[in-house]
């Protein structure tokens, strides 16, 4: 496989990877409220929900992780190629 297509494809996981995040990412946070301030906008929380938002939180953070970790490795090999692809023609020009 050419750089040029592991650069595509890397631009097209990293690009779904993102939205994965976004959406693992709202209820990331709304959990995470509510497991800090034992609310949500004003509204009190029962013990029973707040740790249902804990369990919930632990199931999506462990998604979350490997969609991030997805986009840090495409976001590192979309940084990459382009300086090796430079390098391979500035040695061809000398």
């Amino acid at each position: 496989m050419q750089l040029q297509q592991i650069y595509v494809w890397s631009k097209k996981i990293h690009k779904w990877a993102m939205w994965f995040a976004i959406v693992l990412g709202v209820p990331l946070a709304v959990t995470g409220v509510i497991m800090e301030e034992g609310s949500f906008l004003f509204w009190p929380i029962s013990s029973e929900s707040e740790n249902n938002a804990r369990i919930l939180h632990r199931l999506v953070s462990t998604k979350f992780a490997l969609v991030l970790a997805v986009m840090m490795i495409t976001g590192f090999v979309m940084w990459g190629v382009p300086k090796i692809l430079a390098r391979r023609v500035a040695s061809k020009v000398q």
